[in-house]
């Protein structure tokens, strides 16, 4: 019974682990992301965020979409050149 008490354990504390790595992942990617000013490196940037999205905890999603909608900087929207 011990055994499985401290799987339990190390489970749990596994899982708590994952949870504020995927936020703190995305909460990285997106500071990244505000201080590049380089336009290839955004886009690469970007698609990581993506991927994190991707793999992240489904019940972590929500709080990550938060993160990315108070903290990330849009870009304006370039006018077409004539």
């Amino acid at each position: 019974m011990n055994l499985g008490k401290k799987i339990a354990i190390l489970t749990i504390a596994a899982s708590v682990s994952l949870f504020a790595n995927g936020i703190s992942n995305v909460s990285a990617l997106v500071d990244q992301i505000n201080n590049t000013s380089d336009v290839k490196e955004k886009q690469v940037l970007m698609k990581k965020l993506d991927s994190e999205l991707a793999v992240i905890n489904t019940e972590d999603i929500p709080k990550a979409k938060e993160i990315i909608e108070t903290r990330l900087k849009k870009e304006p929207a370039k006018k077409p050149l004539k």
